[in-house]
């Protein structure tokens, strides 16, 4: 805990942060120094990988240099919390896990500091759909094994990551007898836990490399897939839909940039700007191409309509959320 704490006090005298306040000129030139941009997950993943992909497009919309830093923990909450006490100067920018971030902030114990509708919300970057996987040793080869299992065990980064409230709402939907395995510093390592037989299986994104290599080299394999219509690349598998579940095809993973609290109009204008310009920059669709994701943008304004959106839907499952949590 005290290197921990160490490690974030260190990060933030590095990155200049301080209270969230606002900027004290928008007039300045913009970017000064070089941008910060916090990834809450553990290299490889999706979010590390398209959260990477999109700074190259940044980099050329703001003509300044952007550097990552992968600050996982808690789920992501220690990325998040980071965000929200930096210097709202537009210096210092991170991807944000939805709905994952949502429950940590409404039923998190102990809960975070930040308040998401406070942040400067860019945009988001992409949403990515799930698949449900189990380790190719285990018993498991349909939904029903899964059913009728005494116990299931899921693996995972923390409570709050998006991997979480998706497994989490699938056991309640499905009547899965559900235990969970956290610690995991991202998914790919959430992935080998399952792999090594420390789990039985979890949902993995469909569109990240990182982790679909696990379904491609054989270790696991797809029982389902959250979607709306079976996907081409395994044709085999079936939807939620298909197997009663169509309320579950809603889940996936949205990957969303946002900057800390406070910044002034002109200068969040200017990055959103820069942000939406990088998701249309040929070298940016090229390397989600190559990663066979897609590009799902919504930026501004429309972004803030859809994040109250979302604590919509979750405050539908707020007494199972709240049970799952005081079992903690």
């Amino acid at each position: 805990m005290l290197r921990n704490l160490i490690g974030v006090v260190s990060l933030l005298a590095v990155l200049g942060m301080v209270a969230p306040t606002h900027e004290a000129s928008a007039a300045d030139k913009y970017p000064s120094k070089t941008i910060t941009w916090l990834i809450p997950y553990s290299p490889a993943g999706g979010f590390d990988l398209h959260s990477r992909a999109t700074s190259v497009g940044l980099k050329k919309a703001l003509g300044g240099n952007v550097i990552l830093r992968n600050r996982p923990g808690a789920g992501g909450n220690i990325a998040w919390n980071l965000l929200w006490q930096a210097k709202a100067d537009g210096h210092t920018i991170g991807t944000v896990n939805i709905p994952g971030a949502i429950v940590s902030e409404l039923f998190g114990n102990p809960k975070p500091v930040y308040k998401l509708k406070e942040f400067s919300w860019l945009g988001q970057i992409s949403s990515g759909p799930y698949v449900f996987c189990v380790g190719a040793k285990t018993k498991f080869h349909t939904i029903k094994d899964v059913q009728n299992a005494d116990e299931f065990l899921m693996t995972g980064t923390g409570v709050g990551a998006t991997g979480w409230v998706t497994n989490f709402l699938t056991a309640n939907a499905m009547g899965i007898k559900a235990k969970y395995i956290l610690g995991y510093p991202g998914a790919p390592a959430a992935n080998q836990g399952i792999v090594q037989g420390e789990g039985h299986g979890r949902a993995l994104g469909l569109d990240s490399p990182g982790q679909m290599r696990f379904v491609e080299d054989g270790d696991m394999r797809p029982l389902w897939v959250y979607l709306d219509k079976r996907d081409p690349r395994y044709p085999n598998v079936p939807t939620v839909g298909e197997l009663g579940y169509p309320e579950l095809s809603v889940l996936a993973s949205h990957r969303v940039v946002t900057a800390p609290p406070g910044m002034s109009k002109d200068r969040l204008a200017k990055l959103r700007k820069a942000f939406g310009a990088s998701l249309k920059d040929p070298q940016v669709i090229s390397r989600f191409k190559k990663m066979r994701a897609r590009i799902e943008p919504v930026v501004g304004k429309d972004w803030d309509d859809m994040l109250h959106g979302f604590y919509g839907l979750i405050r539908r499952y707020e007494v199972p959320f709240k049970a799952a949590l005081q079992k903690k």
